[in-house]
């Protein structure tokens, strides 16, 4: 539970009420959809014996042999393909794209045997071993648990950026800052639910489909928030 010592309860609940809307829309959104497409297809492409041709098969730019920069400025330019192909631009698919690419760097990044001495081969390796039960468990909530805090932060920031200051909410931005953490670590928390359930329907999908397509991203991302949200709601950061 956020601590109303380091920002307003009041306010907290009215930005998360308005976050709601976003995360409850977001199967609307084609950036966001196509966002939870690749995160579901990139690690499954990672089990090809040619990485590159099955990430361009998946509509990623990239060549035969990507390392992790190529891999993350490809996964951008197609979310900003489908923001202009669709004449969509929304702050909610925006925000998460930047989850995408942010997951995706600490993901495979944090794995690798140091970002620059890494071997293309070392990062399909680290993207195989998430296209598994445990792997695309914890690929899957790190997204979330981004996409949320970001979500959140979008809102709040609107109220909070003005209560940094001595005889504010936040005196220093050191306290602003911890107040940051927490809310990362909320919104961790609150996707723990995404963590329990995917493997389960990745595997079964996987199993049924062969891949998944938009449809079964669209399918994965609106459960995915709307059992978000009910955490959310269940915690009281959201009045029901």
């Amino acid at each position: 539970m956020l601590d109303a010592g380091a920002a307003d309860s009041e306010v907290v609940a009215a930005s998360a009420r308005a976050a709601e809307k976003d995360m409850l829309a977001a199967a609307d959104d084609p950036v966001f959809v196509e966002a939870v497409r690749l995160l579901l297809n990139i690690p499954l492409a990672a089990r090809s014996d040619d990485f590159g041709q099955a990430l361009r098969n998946i509509g990623l730019p990239v060549h035969h042999r990507p390392e992790l920069l190529d891999l993350v400025a490809a996964v951008a330019e197609r979310l900003d393909a489908v923001r202009r192909e669709t004449r969509t631009r929304s702050d909610f698919g925006e925000i998460a794209a930047r989850a995408l690419t942010s997951t995706l760097t600490i993901a495979i990044g944090d794995a690798l045997p140091g970002l620059f001495g890494a071997t293309p081969d070392d990062v399909q390796a680290v993207a195989r071993k998430m296209s598994w039960a445990k792997g695309i468990s914890g690929f899957s909530r790190e997204f979330f648990g981004t996409l949320v805090s970001g979500t959140l932060s979008y809102w709040l920031d609107r109220t909070l950026a003005l209560q940094v200051g001595e005889g504010r909410r936040f005196p220093t931005t050191t306290d602003r800052n911890a107040f940051d953490r927490e809310l990362d670590q909320y919104s961790s928390e609150a996707t723990r639910i995404i963590k329990e359930f995917s493997s389960g329907w990745y595997g079964k999908t996987l199993h049924r489909e062969g891949g998944f397509r938009t449809k079964d991203a669209t399918i994965f991302g609106a459960v995915a928030m709307k059992k978000t949200v009910a955490e959310l709601r269940a915690r009281s950061m959201i009045d029901g």
